[in-house]
């Protein structure tokens, strides 16, 4: 198979068998070990770029094809996506190329006669100028424009206005850039930059313990294994140092998988408190103490546990308490673009989330703070369900509030809301 064919039959696994984009990709380069890194690219940035501009080059085959969508095979409108995306959002590729190579996918994918349907199409689109025409009503525009579902784009509006949405809408489409968490109990930022600089890796010391990074691959990183940074963004960065523990704290992170913010935490205190570290899915446990073990943590305890069951076992026990709560993750499209695919009912989330917070703040001492948060920009995910608990519960007050955005702060959409428990 080529890298076309490749991403191709990555992407029947993320459309039709409902895989997660980078572990469909994961499955596909560990089944073809002798792709070369020019190819993995290609494969990655197809892949990706399908992912994140569907619901745009959906609409164009919808203007140039005579069958409606649901008459399409699966196969061949992924392959009509592959070669529009190509023919609109590439610059390395010939249209030629972009298009021939599809009409060969499709006489190997397709029934006869449909490599002459999918030639048809793209070489009308090409006639075009590779232009598209979108509709003139906002939510149509900015839907189709920036490639987000009309539910979707409705919720950006209701939350930010017409003109704040098409921004933050455009931010998380764009590449986000690597950013990485020094480990401060191995090295500081500045010791890091250097060995990053010493192995050919461009880098920038970004403030506290962050560094910015030239991608590479992080996993086959002799300094990633040997436990001198993680992968983190500022936004999330963040959560842990508003939660301010301090050595000898006794922590609580409710939502814990797959233990980056545990792991700050620890760092943070010098690996001098305690920390429990909690998920409800056993198999992601491991992955918390995975991230122990590669750092050189030691006051990291993972243990399974539902955040939204209360356990009156911990109630006024810990010091602090982080609620890293499950969310719709509209903060973090620009790294996980399969988010904008998933049709969920966001609102059904809202309870699960004052539940977690509520016992939360149960389990805080008098004196400690908790610090809810969330990866998403949707208030009411986030300053409504604060907002709420506050107005059932005069012992705690809010000492810090912020949302970070990607187009204002450069960071993943992130929210953080830090409570103090007064009495």
């Amino acid at each position: 198979m080529n890298e076309r064919e490749l991403a191709l039959n990555t992407l029947y696994e993320i459309f039709y068998k409902e895989a997660y984009s980078n572990l469909a990709l994961k499955k596909t380069f560990n089944s073809h070990k002798d792709i070369s890194a020019q190819d993995r690219s290609m494969i990655t940035n197809l892949v990706y770029g399908v992912v994140s501009r569907h619901f745009t080059l959906e609409y164009v085959i919808k203007k140039y094809s005579r069958l409606k969508l649901k008459k399409i095979s699966h196969y061949i409108k992924l392959i009509l996506e592959m070669g529009i995306y190509q023919l609109m959002y590439t610059d390395r590729i010939p249209a030629h190329a972009a298009v021939n190579e599809s009409v060969i996918l499709a006489k190997k994918y397709g029934r006869p006669g449909t490599d002459k349907f999918v030639n048809g199409i793209l070489r009308s689109f090409c006639r075009d100028g590779c232009a598209v025409t979108y509709p003139e009503d906002t939510v149509g525009h900015l839907s189709v424009c920036y490639s987000f579902s009309t539910e979707m784009t409705r919720l950006f509006i209701s939350n930010f206005g017409s003109e704040r949405a098409e921004t933050l809408m455009n931010a998380l489409n764009e590449a986000p850039p690597l950013m990485l968490r020094a480990n401060i109990l191995k090295n500081s930022a500045a010791e890091l930059a250097e060995k990053l600089s010493a192995d050919g890796i461009v880098s920038e010391c970004m403030g506290g313990a962050l560094v910015k990074a030239e991608g590479f691959d992080v996993g086959n990183s002799e300094l990633y294994r040997s436990g001198f940074f993680s992968v983190q963004d500022p936004g999330a960065y963040n959560a842990a140092l508003i939660l301010d523990p301090k050595p000898g704290s006794k922590v609580l992170d409710m939502c814990a998988a797959p233990g980056g913010k545990s792991a700050h935490i620890a760092e943070l205190t010098d690996d001098k408190g305690t920390i429990l570290s909690c998920d409800i899915y056993p198999h992601k446990l491991k992955l918390i103490e995975d991230s122990a073990a590669r750092l050189g943590i030691r006051s990291i305890t993972a243990r399974l546990a539902d955040a939204a069951v209360y356990n009156a076992e911990h109630k006024e026990s810990f010091d602090r308490v982080l609620c890293d709560v499950p969310c719709s993750g509209l903060g973090i499209i620009r790294r996980k673009p399969d988010i904008k695919l998933r049709k969920t009912d966001i609102s059904a989330l809202y309870p699960l989330q004052s539940s977690i917070l509520n016992n939360g703040a149960a389990y805080v001492k008098p004196g400690g703070k908790l610090v809810y948060s969330t990866c998403t920009v949707n208030r009411a995910e986030n300053e409504d369900i604060t907002g709420d608990f506050l107005a059932e519960h005069d012992n705690f007050k809010k000492t810090y509030e912020k949302t970070f955005y990607p187009d204002t702060d450069g960071t993943d959409g992130f929210y953080i809301c830090r409570l103090e428990k007064i009495q």
